[in-house]
């Protein structure tokens, strides 16, 4: 019974209600059958038993444990030993923001950024917890970019050199931000508060990143961007919160269950996926708003394309963009639960094909560049005639037909978007190239580039977003929008018809130079990905 028990995730506490009522000691309950401190000797290393727990806690934790055995242990039973394990104790009061906590973690806690209810690693699940009854969602899970938010080694080399280069308290209040992001629960415990802290030594279930209990348990929307959200935590594994989601019959066992409409609608996303400068406002990244101003949000929740129509609806084999179908992903969210038309895929991809493949996860890497190259048309526009020794010139419309924000997004000003253009006669003699790598692999400076670039108070280029205070230039294509690029050559008297026009758009998360100031001798070869491309030829 007990390895049963045990496998299914319960505790040696199920295992006591068990025994208790199969001895049928109705009678002369546990109180008079078994006492206070055998019980805690007995079952001294159960984690459910040693907590000190107030009587709702409690009544959470035996309904829990005897809906695993259903029929087999009262309600009134199970009300019975809640009642003598609280012992008569009151509802315990939030705990408050010790003083000494936040003056030891250097939280400056007038700031903005601060102002969130404290919360302690113990008050969340693990998700190998989770991976027990999901375990198709907890595989979709591990390996994704949120499950690797702070472990992400070209993250974690960004935020500690920018932190070194910072120079007054609101770039550092910025930098504070990023780790506010990338480890929610390390944050708000107030384990960690910097990029100036030791990254090694946070534990294990903080350093997941985004993970399963985390987003759950978001329950308050205070303001859209920077993580401006309140969670609502339990006790940990012995004592579960209310899992907030998609369905409105959910139900569980082991956790409270509620239907959460915050959960099915993009501003969910958008509490993350919007991000200001903690000091001066500056919009860094912005793909909550772009999505909020595009044709995808029509206003009517019928038509709308929420961010989790094409980002939580991809699996392989279906990129679910702007241009492609969307299927549902019918099946099970949970092994018990019943089978439904559609399951909420969790592989959470966006564009970033080199942090996942680096993490061990070809599988996400590989969804990445299907998703990337399902994003994106080009078109040709040529002239009416071309001739011998005379300028010439193409046309090259770059449409945005499958991403709902625009492209590239993000953190545009270290994304490269590109167009590569490659004209040559038909014996190969090359006539007119552009958006070509060097061998250190630098872009062309002439190249028609598409991101964004950051400027400090001087007015000069940063890549550091704590220096920035300005946008010096934003050069992307916004949803369903277009561009159209213009390209002039010479053709050559002896240049043999036809011409043969191959234009490429490319992408990659980073350049190969910046990745290698931020990893150095460990810097991977930087993927370069063919989005979509056209072949064309020039007959004169």
């Amino acid at each position: 019974w007990y390895a049963n028990f045990k496998s299914h995730g319960c505790s040696s506490f199920c295992l006591l209600l068990v025994v208790t009522n199969y001895f049928r000691r109705y009678a002369l309950f546990l109180p008079f059958t078994i006492s206070h401190n055998q019980v805690y000797s007995i079952h001294s290393l159960d984690r459910a038993l040693k907590q000190d727990k107030d009587l709702a806690a409690w009544r959470r934790t035996t309904t829990r444990m005897s809906n695993y055995i259903p029929g087999v242990i009262s309600k009134d039973d199970a009300e019975k030993v809640a009642v003598y394990l609280a012992g008569g104790k009151k509802p315990a009061a939030p705990a408050a923001v010790e003083k000494g906590i936040i003056e030891e973690a250097g939280i400056t806690a007038e700031h903005g950024i601060f102002q969130f209810k404290k919360v302690r690693e113990d008050q969340f699940i693990d998700p190998s917890v989770c991976k027990t009854c999901h375990p198709e969602i907890y595989e979709m899970w591990n390996g994704s970019m949120h499950s690797k938010a702070f472990a992400d080694p070209v993250w974690r080399a960004a935020t500690k050199l920018f932190a070194k280069e910072v120079k007054t308290e609101d770039q550092m209040i910025e930098m504070k931000m990023c780790v506010k992001c990338h480890t929610p629960l390390g944050f708000r415990s107030y384990a960690i508060s910097s990029p100036e802290d030791d990254y090694d030594s946070l534990s294990e279930l903080p350093a997941q990143g985004i993970f399963c209990n985390w987003c759950h348990n978001i329950n308050e929307v205070k303001h859209l961007g920077d993580a401006g959200y309140e969670v609502d935590p339990g006790g940990g594994v012995d004592d579960p919160s209310t899992m907030l989601g998609p369905f409105k019959d959910a139900s569980s066992s082991y956790h409270p269950t509620k239907y959460s409409e915050l959960h099915t609608r993009s501003e969910f996303c958008g509490l993350c996926h919007n991000v200001t400068h903690a000091a001066n406002n500056l919009p860094i990244e912005a793909t909550y708003d772009e999505w909020k101003a595009s044709p995808y949000n029509t206003g009517d929740p019928e038509t709308t394309v929420n961010c989790q129509d094409c980002h939580m609806r991809q699996r392989p084999g279906y990129p679910s963009t702007g241009k492609t179908e969307r299927p549902d992903n019918p099946g099970k969210a949970c092994i018990n639960g019943p089978e439904r038309e559609h399951i909420w895929t969790h592989y959470f991809v966006g564009a970033n094909a080199v942090v996942t493949k680096l993490l061990g996860s070809e599988k996400h890497a590989a969804m990445a560049v299907e998703r990337l190259q399902n994003a994106a048309d080009l078109e040709l526009i040529k002239d009416a005639g071309y001739e011998k020794e005379s300028l010439a010139q193409i046309k090259v419309k770059v449409i945005n037909s499958g991403a709902g924000h625009y492209l590239p997004t993000g953190l545009t000003e270290v994304r490269q978007m590109w167009l590569a253009v490659n004209i040559s006669d038909a014996e190969g003699s090359i006539i007119y190239q552009s958006g070509m790598l060097d061998k250190d692999g630098k872009l062309d400076k002439d190249a028609v580039l598409y991101h964004t670039q950051l400027g400090n108070e001087r007015g000069e280029p940063v890549i550091n977003v704590a220096l920035a205070d300005r946008i010096l230039y934003d050069y992307r294509i916004p949803p369903k929008g277009f561009v159209i690029e213009k390209y002039i050559f010479q053709i050559p008297d002896d240049a043999v018809s036809p011409l043969r026009v191959e234009v490429t758009l490319k992408y990659r998360s980073i350049s190969q130079p910046l990745i290698k100031v931020l990893l150095g001798d460990k810097a991977p070869d930087i993927p370069v990905i063919d989005m979509v491309k056209l072949i064309d030829r020039i007959d004169y």
